[in-house]
């Protein structure tokens, strides 16, 4: 169907119009069954199992840590909490040092208006080098 279906138009030709970006969409599931496909499913499965016992390992770490404050139980992947005697800046500045040093992305956010930690695992290889 042409971009352009006025009824009152007919028999209109090649329309540059009809092949425009704008009509066009990204192959959005393409990623996903690319990631199923080649490592197959059963790796998929072990890899997607693998980051939840990271993440419950990390809740572990977490939660034995004297001076760190489980702000939630993990959902899923993520996991989110406080340092005692940390503000925001601090927060800032050790998220930018992380970010900096390519050792993750672990992002400041607010939870309860109150500044806290997020960690969302995505590799289902981390270290405990954090």
């Amino acid at each position: 169907m042409p971009a352009t279906s006025n009824p009152s138009i007919k028999g209109v030709g090649w329309n540059p119009a009809d092949y425009g970006h704008f009509l066009t969409r990204r192959a959005r599931g393409l990623p996903f069954w690319f990631s199923l496909g080649c490592p197959g499913t059963r790796a998929y499965a072990d890899a997607v199992e693998r980051t939840l016992e990271v993440t419950r390992a990390g809740q572990a770490m977490i939660e034995a840590a004297p001076y760190l404050d489980l702000v939630m139980p993990a959902t899923l992947s993520v996991l989110a909490f406080r340092r005692e005697g940390w503000h925001q800046a601090d927060y800032d500045v050790w998220s930018q040092k992380l970010l900096v040093d390519g050792t993750g992305l672990v992002l400041p956010t607010a939870i309860d208006g109150e500044p806290a930690l997020r960690l969302c695992i995505v590799n289902p290889e981390p270290t405990r080098k954090i």
